[in-house]
């Protein structure tokens, strides 16, 4: 709160106050003493009234007992106007008329032609209870005596039966003047010795006070606008000595502080100098690293491509080849190279999921997905190794586990089978167990949301305590004999590790009675389990969704799939430049059923749509002369009819797919070339709801 400043210095606000709180006080005391001399002038004047005029009235009573009483009468009401306050004395019968008065001219005179006729009432009181009375007149300034009178005997009488009035009116003007004038002259004596003693105040608080206090205040400014030697040095025991002795150390310390704060300033400009340099040095470390990093991305997406192009053609052929008549010697040699290329094609998945993780691009969907299939996917695809091994595979779900969740299911069968994998491949005999649990943490009756616990127990050879925190680090093995003996990049748990944090949850692990990674706050270990092996634990934050939301309004039924894919013949151009890729794609396209003709570029690919018409386009992105992303953008923005344009490439990344739908593809597959993959891209092109029947001449399929 800001407290207003006073409007004067304190030199002229004290003897202000002074003047101002002295004359209230002389002009307080003055009314007062006035009030109380007018009030003292009324209660003598009264009493005095009281007395003459009892006296008088006690003195016509006893007159009037006796005869020849004209001249006694006469002579005390010409008495009693000798009184200058006495403005009025009468004497009234009881008829009312002025019978004696001290001005002659009333006498005679109607008592309602006086002004002792606005007394009337008081008058007939009077006479009813033969008590006198004094009033006050309404201006205050006249004092009225009424008093009864008995008048003279009438013959025949015992006792006088005439009541008549003496009146007097008393004049008050002289007597408060007086008393005015008295208090005036107290006052006066009161208020002058007033007005010295405020005088000698005021320069006793000149002295002790305004000057020491000007003293402080200028010396506070000269402190303020950088004078650090002034110092005030006032003398006394008061407080305002006490202040100066405490402005006098605060400006020794504002002073010693400064030195001090210039000394600070000098080193921090020297570090401020050095930290400028060494910023400039990190700016070009930073592009060096933003250009490293950059080389490295386009590096590894150059190698995927590169590696994944002759893979293309190992993978597909060996898919083609796979379904020709064989012998078991030509099969087995066959699931070789497929085996293989798939591991080869592993370690590019898991080198570039590394390359994501590493620089924040790895993004997770959210799609609906049936975790029990899942599972039972992950355990079927890897139970052949467990039977080749005699390694019993077995898993249980939670029952109270919804059948929809919602997240990401091509990464949580990712993270599975990692994890189950390397269980098998460390464990020589005895079981993998996998255990699906789970805990209810948001009741939303729409889509309540679950902690979903899965873990994958076996008996195989177990981790080494000082082993256990090097799991989850890229590139990293419990054991460097380990990836001699059993092989592996180390890269699929620290992935898994990081696909589990993007769907925040917790992995961890439990070998040989010793626990690494990070296991949820509430987790209790079972200390009585010694088994040997270890257990992987992992846990993921999922929704579940009911079944009626999964269904889309424009769902096909599978007997419309089945017939449309059994009626309708595509038309298909295969956008591609390398020769044996053109041949794996072509003969892979064969054994579906469709003949599909060959562009080896861009340019070629819109010179053939200028012939004829296209359903479908399955386009490479690198390309010579012109590259497939260009050619969709013009096809797009031309006003020909629309084929659906599926790319087919070796650019595996994240962003590639990206760029792909932004210019206008409407799917994206990358090689080498999965037939179910294939095949599945087909046919939501054979169920898209933007179909029009081919035979007409309205077939626009739309895109984005």
């Amino acid at each position: 709160m800001k407290m207003k400043s006073f409007p004067l210095p304190l030199r002229f606000s004290i003897p202000a106050v002074l003047i101002l709180c002295g004359g209230l006080l002389g002009v307080t005391s003055f009314n007062q003493e006035v009030a109380e001399n007018y009030k003292k002038t009324e209660l003598n004047t009264k009493d005095y009234l009281q007395i003459s005029a009892g006296q008088t009235s006690r003195i016509l009573d006893y007159l009037y007992r006796r005869s020849d009483i004209e001249d006694a009468e006469i002579t005390i009401i010409s008495q009693l106007g000798s009184d200058p306050n006495l403005n009025l004395v009468i004497l009234i019968n009881d008829q009312n008329i002025i019978h004696l008065s001290n001005r002659y001219e009333l006498k005679d005179t109607p008592l309602s032609n006086t002004i002792a006729a606005d007394y009337t009432a008081e008058l007939t009181t009077v006479r009813e209870n033969l008590a006198g009375k004094i009033i006050l007149s309404p201006n205050k300034k006249k004092l009225i005596a009424i008093y009864p009178i008995f008048l003279q005997v009438l013959p025949n009488e015992i006792r006088p039966s005439r009541v008549g009035i003496l009146f007097f009116e008393y004049d008050l003007t002289r007597t408060k003047q007086q008393a005015f004038n008295d208090a005036l002259k107290r006052s006066l004596i009161f208020n002058g010795s007033l007005a010295i003693f405020c005088l000698g105040l005021w320069f006793f608080f000149e002295l002790t006070l305004t000057r020491r206090v000007s003293q402080l205040v200028a010396a506070s400014n000269s402190l303020a606008e950088g004078n650090l030697n002034i110092r005030t040095k006032l003398s006394g025991s008061d407080e305002l000595a006490q202040i100066s002795i405490a402005f006098d150390d605060m400006a020794n310390k504002i002073q010693e502080n400064t030195r001090i704060l210039q000394q600070e300033l000098i080193k921090r400009e020297i570090i401020e100098t050095k930290l400028t340099e060494i910023n400039a040095q990190l700016s070009i470390s930073n592009l060096e690293l933003a250009s490293a990093t950059k080389a490295k991305s386009e590096f590894l997406a150059n190698m995927s491509h590169e590696i994944r192009t002759p893979m293309n053609g190992i993978i597909g052929i060996t898919q083609l080849f796979s379904m020709t008549n064989l012998t078991e010697e030509q099969i087995d040699f066959i699931h070789t190279i497929r085996d293989s290329g798939d591991a080869l094609l592993t370690i590019i998945n898991d080198i570039l999921d590394v390359s994501k993780i590493e620089s924040g691009n790895l993004q997770l969907e959210e799609q609906p997905f049936v975790l029990r299939d899942i599972i039972k996917s992950v355990c079927s695809l890897l139970a052949t190794q467990a039977d080749i091994k005699n390694i019993n595979l077995e898993y249980f779900i939670d029952p109270n586990i919804p059948l929809h969740l919602l997240g990401d299911g091509l990464r949580l069968r990712q993270i599975l089978l990692n994890l189950i994998g390397n269980s098998i491949k460390f464990t020589n005999s005895g079981s993998v167990y996998v255990s699906v649990n789970s805990k209810l943490i948001a009741n939303d009756q729409k889509c309540p949301e679950y902690q979903v616990t899965i873990s994958i127990k076996d008996t195989g050879i177990g981790i080494n305590s000082d082993q256990l925190q090097k799991l989850f680090q890229p590139f990293t093995q419990a054991d460097a004999s380990i990836s001699r003996r059993y092989g592996g990049t180390g890269l699929g748990l620290a992935i898994s590790k990081s696909l589990v944090n993007l769907m925040s949850g917790r992995i961890w692990v439990e070998s040989l009675g010793n626990i690494g990674g990070t296991p949820p706050d509430d987790w209790i270990a079972n200390e009585n389990d010694h088994h040997q092996g270890s257990i992987f634990n992992f846990t993921l934050i999922t929704k579940g969704i009911l079944s009626i939301d999964l269904i889309p309004k424009d769902a096909i039924e599978p007997s419309q799939l089945e017939d449309t894919n059994s009626q309708l013949q595509l038309k298909i151009l295969l956008a591609e430049d390398n020769k044996v890729n053109q041949k794996v794609a072509a003969l892979t396209l064969k054994k579906l059923g469709y003949i599909a003709d060959i562009a080896n570029n861009g340019v070629e690919v819109l010179a053939m749509l200028e012939n004829q018409a296209y359903d479908v386009i399955l386009m490479d992105m690198q390309m010579p002369e012109m590259d497939g992303v260009t050619a969709t953008k013009m096809i797009r923005q031309s006003t020909q009819n629309q084929p659906y344009i599926i790319a087919l490439t070796a650019n595996a990344l994240e962003a590639d797919r990206q760029i792909c739908l932004d210019v206008g593809m409407n799917d994206f597959i990358t090689k080498p070339i999965v037939i179910s993959e294939l095949t599945e891209a087909l046919k939501k092109l054979i169920n898209s709801p933007n179909r029009i029947n081919k035979y007409t001449n309205q077939k626009i399929w739309q895109h984005g």
